[in-house]
């Protein structure tokens, strides 16, 4: 049977009938599952990690994405004619260990039980078991942003959530040129420059596959080295809250900038 893929801003009106909550639910009027949600609550029990586990949702194709704590899932999903249901298909997931296999494994066993889901507010989304009880909240890991939206200069405030010091030899940033996709900046030291890619089958993709940078020796090159290594790593960016740039190394975030106006 042909799977339909239907945008969650169609069905959203009769969602508050499929999956009952008792959240104070706000019909969203632009909802769409669209995008990458952290998740901050399984079965009551809000989650308290400084990197939230999260899946991304790409409606287009179908696919599902994401970290459920210590590992990268990856799968498929449907919207079925049925306002209010979802689909899950069965995740694969690498096989690494980590500090969090707990709420792995209990985030694992809720998204396995997934049949619906409903609205909550602006940013969050509950999905439920097949009888109506919200197993998972998601909340929007940050507003969308098109590519031609990162054009320009950016400066780089904080690497592994670490803030770059304010005398600092060289404030590094970097400078996206969208149209030729090139990129160049300085790290802190050594000016760099190369290329940038992205993944049209997934939302929100950027990588810099051969970055290069001059070879000067500076007093502390420890900063350099984190954003070379950061910059290295990562496959996704989005606009935080505060109207930052964000960019994202296997679901966490690791580079913070801020545009130059």
């Amino acid at each position: 049977m042909k799977k339909r893929f239907m945008p969650l801003a169609a069905m959203v009106v009769f969602a508050l009938s499929s999956c009952h909550s008792t959240r104070s639910v706000a019909v969203l009027p632009s909802a769409d599952f669209n995008g990458e949600w952290n998740i901050v609550e399984v079965n009551g029990s809000a989650i308290n990690l400084k990197d939230y586990p999260y899946i991304g949702f790409d409606t287009e194709n179908g696919r599902i994405y994401g970290n459920t704590g210590c590992n990268n899932v990856m799968g498929s999903f449907d919207l079925n004619s049925k306002p209010g249901t979802l689909e899950l298909g069965k995740l694969a997931s690498t096989m690494m260990a980590g500090p969090n296999m707990d709420v792995e494994r209990n985030v694992l066993n809720a998204l396995g039980q997934v049949k619906g889901y409903l609205p909550v507010s602006e940013n969050e989304i509950a999905l439920c078991n097949e009888k109506k009880r919200p197993v998972v909240i998601l909340k929007k890991r940050n507003q969308t942003m098109a590519l031609n939206e990162l054009s320009g200069k950016w400066n780089i405030l904080a690497v592994n959530s670490k803030e770059v010091p304010g005398n600092v030899e060289k404030q590094p940033f970097l400078h996206f040129d969208v149209a030729a996709r090139k990129v160049s900046g300085c790290a802190g030291c050594n000016n760099i420059h190369g290329g940038f890619t992205v993944d049209a089958a997934q939302s929100q993709s950027i990588a810099f596959p051969a970055l290069a940078s001059t070879r000067m020796m500076c007093a502390d090159m420890e900063l350099e080295n984190s954003i070379m290594q950061a910059l290295n790593a990562v496959r996704s960016y989005g606009r935080l809250g505060n109207g930052h740039l964000a960019l994202y190394a296997d679901g966490k975030l690791v580079l913070e900038l801020a545009e130059v106006k």
